[in-house]
């Protein structure tokens, strides 16, 4: 049994910490899987959101293009533009993205949301897609200087000169774009000297006074500095290879605005977007079909587990007779935009379930410790009844042996008194552990009278005269005040009793017992040898068996004392045994009042 109870209590605490970890794993996957629900909710509705806003967009730049009456070209344009434009104030989220394009009434592609360079050449505005002349990886290097551009003038709250200047070369016309090229110009603060430094690019003398803006609220901080340029640099160049140098030198150079979408979050966000074939899937010849009359189809959505993704068609203009017609589509993140979200529940669930775990194994392992202890009082319980016994039931045999074999009348009645005597001793013994079996069990029932201890001493006293005259003990009383309980009397009177009988048994031939009573205490002291720490730590214990007297013979302390504890503490009431100058001194008083008060 005490086998299996340390290999259980080496083991005990796997299961729970495998619960424990299932049970959270289960609970974060589910509530993770809800939020994630949730954010793919808001991403629907804020897609539907965008179709409206670029709808109503779209149906007002209708109405321009019928009354100027555009072009082929400037009605392309002008989609593109607003195709590029989509976005703005919808970039902050890094977990979900949007694209739009537009379609012409015959339901060809007129324009959708791309990389550009915005140019003002001639008479007219234009917005080139840079993945019509740039390479994947010209264009990502034209970003990364961008992004860099940006993050400066973000970090120092645009109170600083911007760090590269972007310049396009475009036909004379604009149609064209012809180059790009990106310069780093060197700036120093204050208004300068002439000669003043002119930009070979542009021709233009740069001088800023800026003022520091807070980027979080786009308000002004009162803050104003002077800069001027002093040189410049080409730190990348790109040139459209299909243009010769003679056309070339015809070409009209232009600072320009580069439009990367998301990449206000970071550079990788804005190449997501790049590389999404989803966002960037339209077909040339739009697939639009629901029935006739209807304007607003559901929003198409789809998902893989890991992007969420939505495709929202509708009609520009008339229902029945659309002028042109719009396509937004969406991808989301919502398990990412979840994890992030519940960053704080996870470490606070996991927290939580460390406590309770850590409690659930310290109660266990408190349990198992209490059932070993148990097991080893069990143990210790049966090994000391079987010594007990032993003595008694060896006694009993010899005398019965004796009987058997030497038939001597004239002893016959002392080996027939013997072995009742003994009989006698084992019935008292047994009566005594289902005494303890009784206390232990919580169910007797005490009797409750107001209880003398003064009385008490002199009662049970009385009864040890004859060993007291015996062993000439002397029995001295120090009665300051009468230590009064309610209590069981008969029980009271037991546990007086073993205290007295231990007084009696350890004290020396011509010793005193002192007893004391007081108001809130009282306390037997015998002359004799002190306890040693050992005898002090385990004189309660059941059956513990002391240094061997002075007789030779062993001394039980347990049974008595146990049992006198047991009783003491049913009617809340302290014992301690402890040493004095002469000998020991055995204390009780109220549980409710420290021991210090009292000595």
């Amino acid at each position: 049994m005490k086998g299996n109870t340390k290999r259980k209590r080496k083991t005990f605490w796997k299961p729970i910490v495998i619960g424990f970890a299932a049970m959270y794993l289960v609970t974060m996957a589910l509530v993770t899987w809800l939020v994630a629900r949730r954010f793919s909710h808001e991403y629907d509705q804020s897609c539907i959101n965008l179709t409206s806003s670029l709808l109503t967009l779209a149906q007002n730049l209708e109405e321009s293009s019928q009354q100027e009456q555009w072009g082929e070209e400037e009605y392309k344009r002008r989609y593109l533009e607003l195709a590029n434009q989509s976005f703005l104030g919808m970039e902050d989220s890094a977990y979900v993205q949007f694209s739009a394009a537009f379609y012409d009434q015959e339901k060809q592609l007129l324009a959708k949301s791309s990389d550009a360079a915005i140019s003002t050449a001639g008479a007219g505005y234009y917005a080139y897609i840079l993945d019509d002349f740039l390479s994947p990886e010209e264009k990502g290097v034209l970003a990364g200087y961008y992004r860099e551009s940006l993050q400066d003038a973000i970090q120092s709250n645009y109170a600083a000169p911007e760090k590269y200047r972007f310049y396009i070369q475009c036909a004379p016309g604009g149609q064209e774009l012809w180059g790009v090229c990106v310069q780093q110009p060197t700036w120093e603060e204050g208004a300068g000297k002439p000669p003043y430094y002119t930009n070979p690019m542009d021709g233009i003398i740069h001088s800023l006074t800026m003022a520091s803006i807070d980027y979080a609220t786009g308000k002004e901080t009162g803050e104003e500095k002077s800069y001027h340029e002093t040189d410049s640099k080409i730190v990348w160049e790109w040139q459209n290879p299909d243009i010769s140098e003679k056309q070339r030198k015809l070409g009209k150079i232009q600072h320009t605005s580069l439009y990367f979408p998301y990449i206000r979050n970071s550079l990788e966000i804005w190449q997501r977007w790049n590389s999404s074939e989803y966002l960037h899937g339209f077909l040339k010849e739009g697939s639009f079909s629901w029935e006739s009359g209807f304007e607003y189809p559901e929003l198409q959505t789809e998902s893989d587990g890991f992007f969420h993704r939505g495709r929202f068609p509708v009609k520009i203009g008339f229902i029945d007779a659309p002028s042109s017609y719009l396509e937004v589509r969406m991808e989301a993140l919502p398990w990412l935009v979840a994890l992030d979200y519940m960053k704080y529940i996870y470490l606070a669930g996991f927290l939580l379930s460390l406590a309770c775990m850590a409690s659930i194994i310290h109660m266990q392992n408190k349990l198992y410790g209490r059932q070993a202890l148990l097991e080893e009082t069990r143990r210790d319980f049966t090994n000391a009844i079987a010594h007990e016994l032993k003595t008694p039931l060896g006694i009993i045999r010899n005398f019965a042996e004796n009987l058997f074999e030497h038939n001597m009348e004239e002893k016959r009645d002392y080996y027939i008194s013997q072995i009742i005597g003994q009989t006698e001793e084992m019935d008292h013994l047994v009566a005594e552990m289902i005494e303890i079996s009784k206390l232990d069990s919580d169910e007797i029932p005490l009797k409750k009278e107001m209880v003398s201890f003064s009385r008490l001493f002199h009662q049970q006293a009385d009864r040890f005269e004859p060993m007291l005259r015996e062993k000439n003990i002397l029995v001295r009383y120090e009665e300051k005040a009468d230590f009064q309980i309610e209590g069981d009397r008969e029980y009271l009177a037991r546990a007086m009793w073993n205290l007295l009988s231990n007084a009696v048994d350890y004290n020396v031939p011509g010793g005193t017992i002192l007893i004391t009573v007081e108001q809130e205490m009282c306390a037997i002291e015998n002359s004799g040898s002190p306890l040693d720490e050992e005898q002090l730590a385990h004189a309660f214990d059941l059956f513990y068996t002391s240094h061997k007297s002075r007789g030779g013979k062993e001394k039980h302390m347990g049974m008595g004392l146990f049992l006198t504890k047991k009783i003491l503490a049913l009617h809340n009431l302290s014992l301690v045994l402890e040493n004095t100058a002469d000998g020991v001194r055995a204390a009780i008083w109220k549980t409710d009042i420290p021991k210090k008060e009292l000595w």
